[in-house]
């Protein structure tokens, strides 16, 4: 494998399953010393960071609410402590929730948009002064096809993922010129434990046309593929890439615009 994040040091937050755990384990095999960042599944962080130094790589794990300022400042913290440098943020912690607009209470509201779009601006504040001071750096954001095109039940989700792409774009336009770049990627269907057990869409006849089978590549994609989407943007490969919102959904996103 190729080592195009030798003598670089990356975060990766909702790192302990699924996208993040794959794409820490890429950035660690292609060079980076890794921070693992996650809240509730404790156990799955651990493993992670496991998995990395097993392999003879350098990882850390932080346990924290990326939703939270003080939680963000602490990641950065142990990082550069860590490791004494930062290089690449990817902001893939995330929580899916669907529900009829009038079942959607101020709560739920603000779990989802806490979760999938406050923390990727927190943390992107965060580490921007070590990027700034390094004078380059990348950000990836893992939002989804849902920023694009939702179904039935999708208000709350949808509006985050679109917010997403939209803080994207301005940081893409605030921070160029200062050496970092800023991309985000729409995985579609994705074979991971959070899909799968995550609520379904709630008009399913609306929505069975353009399940898994119906995808134009007849599956769903895998944590890995993702992730090598994820690592192309932060690499120096994607040096010219910057405001992009990168669709990695087998042709999901074609499918919906056609019905």
């Amino acid at each position: 494998m190729s080592r195009r994040f030798e003598n670089q040091v990356a975060v990766v937050t909702g790192a302990s399953s699924g996208i993040g755990k794959a794409t820490a384990l890429q950035l660690a095999a292609e060079g980076a010393a890794v921070c693992i960042v996650a809240n509730r599944n404790v156990e799955g962080g651990e493993a992670t960071r496991g998995e990395i130094a097993d392999a003879g790589g350098r990882a850390l794990f932080v346990q924290a609410d990326v939703s939270v300022a003080a939680d963000c400042d602490r990641v950065v913290e142990q990082t550069l402590a860590a490791f004494g440098q930062l290089d690449v943020l990817v902001n893939n912690a995330g929580i899916t929730r669907f529900r009829r607009v009038e079942e959607i209470d101020e709560a739920l509201w603000d779990q989802v948009m806490d979760t999938n779009l406050k923390s990727a601006y927190l943390m992107a504040q965060r580490v921007l002064p070590s990027l700034l001071e390094r004078g380059r750096g990348a950000i990836v954001n893992v939002a989804s096809v849902h920023a694009e095109e939702t179904y039935p039940g999708g208000a709350v989700y949808a509006a985050s993922k679109a917010g997403l792409c939209g803080l994207t774009r301005a940081l893409a336009l605030e921070l160029g010129s200062r050496g970092i770049r800023v991309n985000c990627v729409l995985p579609g269907t994705i074979d991971t434990t959070l899909y799968h057990r995550s609520n379904r869409p709630v008009d399913r006849e609306a929505w069975a046309p353009h399940r898994n089978p119906a995808q134009v590549l007849q599956r769903e994609g895998s944590p890995d593929e993702i992730a090598a989407a994820i690592c192309f943007l932060a690499s120096d490969e994607a040096s010219f890439v910057n405001g992009a919102s990168l669709a990695v959904d087998g042709g999901l996103l074609v499918l919906l615009r056609d019905h």
